[in-house]
């Protein structure tokens, strides 16, 4: 329903709410930015009606007053009343969802008529018990992790808490950004800055290595302008790319690969170029693509330029990428998933220790056709106990 739609509100009702509104939020200025935030995420009152309803307390108070005084409430603010088959129904229906715990089901009651459920962006009974469980989730996560930051079931806790996993809602898909005014209203950082946006910062967002790796013959660092060079024979070469996931590539295209990953690196995409102690010859590249629930999982790869292979170099740059993976990021898990064709890398993969877990057949599409691809996995205490090999 537009703005030109909505019948005049009776003015003494509305001076009622707005009353109201203040003394439950306090009185804290509304900034134009303020407004479009709330114009995009709530509709304004639509009736006489609705303002009783929340006079006496059978509806939530409005979410927002706007700088102009018209109060704002979720688009679907009486849905639940219908869900619970009407606003004399609503306290019982809504408590129900506590059924072992009355108190807190009349706290939240009490929350939820104050209007100030604009943290979520459906106000539902479900939607408050998710939010209440991923923030104490996510609190306990990090109190855990301020004491060990490697911990990797405190770090699943916080994956799940503030991104979701499968069948359950994390706290950035249940959170709205919310405002300036609900700062001031709620006296600090919104909900989500607490526990979405801090939590991430901290122990969510990758820290590079430092950017010069030395092994026994090799020395590992970022892909750099003049690197294009070493890659252009075997990125024009259609054998070479067979069993990679990108097609070949021109020399332009590989300048335009090697410019766009050192303007826009990546922090959870690692790409180290290999070259040797000797005289700097570039012999390939490892990457290191991280992910998984917190954070605890990798996936390595590599390539070796056309003349180098047999010499090793790709098994001697993947194991110091390896310990990078565990040790600096304090990974739980790393795989590989493999052409099936491809059985030096399979090869490899075993050198390393890594377990084989599948051969999926015909599962992956590749350069035209449906391919089989095997899938290898390390996990971190697998990788420790069998360093000394």
């Amino acid at each position: 329903m537009g703005a030109d739609d909505l019948t005049p509100l009776d003015p003494d009702l509305l001076a009622d709410v707005r009353r109201r509104y203040v003394a439950t939020n306090g009185e804290h200025a509304m900034t134009a930015g303020d407004d479009a935030y709330v114009r995009e995420h709530f509709v304004e009152v639509g009736s006489d009606a609705v303002l009783r309803d929340m006079l006496a307390g059978r509806l939530p108070l409005p979410s927002y007053l706007l700088s102009d005084g018209t109060p704002m409430v979720p688009a679907d603010h009486a849905r639940l009343a219908e869900v619970a088959g009407g606003t004399d129904r609503l306290h019982d229906w809504f408590v129900s969802f506590w059924p072992d715990d009355p108190a807190t089901a009349e706290d939240e009651w009490g929350h939820y008529l104050s209007g100030r459920y604009v943290c979520l962006r459906d106000v539902t009974p479900v939607r408050i018990t998710q939010k209440a469980a991923r923030v104490a989730q996510a609190q306990a996560a990090v109190d855990a992790l301020r004491r060990d930051r490697r911990d990797p079931v405190a770090r699943g806790m916080l994956g799940e808490a503030v991104n979701g996993v499968v069948g359950v809602l994390g706290l950035d898909e249940l959170l709205l950004p919310m405002t300036d005014h609900d700062r001031l209203r709620f006296g600090g950082p919104t909900v989500r800055e607490t526990w979405v946006e801090a939590p991430r910062r901290e122990f969510l967002t990758p820290v590079a290595p430092d950017v010069r790796i030395r092994t026994e013959r090799l020395v590992l660092r970022p892909l750099q302008y003049g690197d294009e060079a070493a890659f252009f024979e075997a990125w024009a070469s259609e054998e070479w790319s067979s069993l990679l996931l990108s097609l070949p590539m021109n020399p332009a295209e590989v300048t335009a690969w090697v410019r766009r990953n050192v303007e826009e690196p990546d922090p959870f995409f690692l790409r180290l170029v290999a070259e040797t102690v000797a005289d700097g010859t570039v012999v390939g590249d490892v990457i290191l693509i991280l992910g998984g629930t917190g954070l605890t999982e990798g996936e390595i790869g590599w390539t070796i330029v056309p003349g180098q292979g047999g010499h090793g170099y790709a098994t001697e740059a993947a194991r110091a990428v390896l310990e990078i993976a565990f040790e600096h990021y304090g990974l739980r898990r790393v795989v590989a998933n493999l052409d099936a064709r491809n059985d030096r890398s399979a090869a490899l993969c075993e050198r390393l220790g890594m377990r084989r877990e599948s051969h999926r057949i015909g599962d992956f599409w590749s350069k035209g056709r449906w391919t089989d691809s095997l899938d290898y996995a390390l996990l971190a205490d697998e990788w420790r106990a069998g360093r000394g090999r």
